[in-house]
């Protein structure tokens, strides 16, 4: 059913059929119910049935779905490898230990297999190629192994010995002369000297059933999961409202946040496309500032950015692409204060997203700490959008709104204002006092800030000034050019 799967027809209700060069290779149910079979050539089917749909099979797509189904089978064991054209194999000592015992992994295997909406055949044997060969006939694990896992080698051989041997991998000259020499099982095959049938058929038969035995190392190379993230879902028939969409989203959100928690990573971007029933596609983002994986959350954030679209019709596929990741984030902070700025800072990434998204990517700003001596260079004002997308592990993400310490250390009792003039405003000096739009008297004081020589040296002599409305400011003495500024105001 793969070839059908690939292509999101697994389940449908027509006649259809997949097609290579001339010839029927597969065949949906509804097909075969009408006598369309496996080898015949397309003018008869076509002769049969002719509301038959022919497609040709797509054999990239096919790679690219059993790929997904071992990233999806990575939540039952560390090890998968594939075995194309149409088997995933996992290693299941360890995960024996995690499942407590081989009936509950079998359980809880085949239920997540029917949410999905796919059609399994599974095996379970002590070597690679023998659970793989078993897989053919569907034959339940529980009736060859014992509840802790343990494999009966008796049922084991008996169900090995009943299979036909035009499921070895061996060319189908061998496999013919075989069955002409009337060996039709593998029991058949297994009773004939080992050193005989090599010296007939060549190495490649003993190869095998050493492999079959164990006898000979059957190494298979594990799985690596992609760099990118592909996921979708098909409906027949379409979806005509975006409410319809929340349950499929949901599902394939549910798969990206599996897909992270394998590659420890954590994703930048949501990039959905609709294929809509009359041929036509939409593609449309959503960046994302987040700092941990919230499924709910992001649920929300994808059916508010949909607000923002008209559907063109029904959806036919949904699809999500993901390509910008960055290293989960690791930070070192105090032990009492870890949980409550953890939280403080997701609530920050999560007002950010929000006001993203009603108010346009590019209208949304933040302040960022810079390594800079004077006060009006500390902050740099970013775009959010850009800022929040470009974030690795090892830069420090700004909230909204954000009032830190500069990078050299400062006593606690030093006060700073609120908000800072740029560029400074001129006060003027009089025999009476200083004055800004009335009087100002000189509260705390001086402070000295000294630098930036390498460039243009900046000396000035700080104060806490009362304006003669009650307001407190801060203003500084240019101590090379002899004038006074008003650089800020204390809420």
């Amino acid at each position: 059913m793969l070839p059908l799967d690939a292509i999101n027809e697994g389940h449908s209700s027509g006649m259809l059929a997949l097609t290579s060069g001339n010839i029927i290779v597969m065949a949906n149910s509804a097909a075969q119910q009408a006598g369309i079979a496996t080898g015949m050539s397309v003018a008869t089917a076509m002769s049969l049935c002719a509301e038959l749909e022919l497609r040709p099979r797509d054999s990239q797509r096919e790679q690219q779905y059993l790929e997904n189904i071992a990233l999806w089978a990575y939540r039952f064991s560390g090890d998968v490898s594939l075995s194309p054209p149409n088997a995933v194999l996992l290693e299941l000592g360890a995960s024996l230990r995690l499942f407590k015992n081989l009936a509950r992994l079998y359980r809880k295997f085949i239920s997540a297999f029917r949410r999905r909406g796919l059609t399994v055949h599974l095996g379970i044997a002590s070597t690679p190629l023998a659970a793989e060969l078993l897989s053919y006939k569907n034959v339940n694990p529980t009736s060859l192994a014992n509840a802790a896992g343990e494999l009966q080698q008796n049922a084991l051989q008996n169900a090995l010995h009943a299979l036909s041997i035009r499921l070895l991998p061996l060319p189908e000259k061998t496999l013919d002369t075989l069955q002409e020499m009337g060996m039709h099982t593998l029991g058949n095959i297994q009773a004939l000297p080992r050193a005989a049938l090599e010296r007939r058929f060549g190495k490649d038969i003993a190869t095998v059933l050493a492999k079959l035995q164990g006898e000979q190392s059957d190494i298979r190379s594990k799985f690596i999961p992609p760099e990118t993230f592909n996921a979708l879902r098909h409906f027949d028939g379409g979806l005509h409202s975006k409410q319809q969409l929340r349950f499929p989203i949901s599902a394939i959100l549910s798969e990206l946040e599996h897909y992270l928690r394998l590659r420890q990573c954590l994703n930048r971007d949501l990039e959905w496309e609709f294929h809509y029933l009359d041929g036509s596609r939409e593609a449309w983002s959503l960046a994302l500032s987040h700092r941990h994986f919230d499924r709910r959350r992001l649920i929300e954030l994808v059916m508010l950015r949909l607000d923002r679209i008209s559907l063109q019709g029904a959806v036919e596929t949904l699809c999500l692409h993901c390509a910008q990741f960055i290293h989960n984030e690791q930070h070192n902070e105090q032990l009492f204060n870890t949980i409550n700025n953890g939280k403080q800072q997701e609530k920050v990434a999560q007002v950010l997203d929000k006001l993203r998204l009603r108010l346009g990517a590019h209208r949304c700003h933040q302040f960022s700490l810079q390594d800079a001596h004077l006060p009006e260079l500390n902050w740099v004002l970013h775009d959010a959008h850009s800022y929040a997308s470009t974030s690795t592990s090892h830069s420090k993400p700004r909230s909204l709104v954000a009032k830190e310490e500069p990078a050299t250390s400062q006593p606690d009792n030093l006060l700073r204002p609120n908000w800072l003039c740029h560029p400074p405003e001129v006060i003027a000096e009089t025999s009476e006092g200083l004055f800004w739009q009335g009087k100002l008297q000189l509260l705390q004081g001086p402070e000295r800030f000294d630098g930036q020589w390498w460039q243009q040296r900046q000396t000035r002599d700080y104060y806490i000034a009362r304006h003669q409305h009650g307001a407190l400011c801060w203003v500084f003495k240019d101590c090379l050019n002899r004038r006074w500024y008003l650089h800020g105001f204390f809420g």
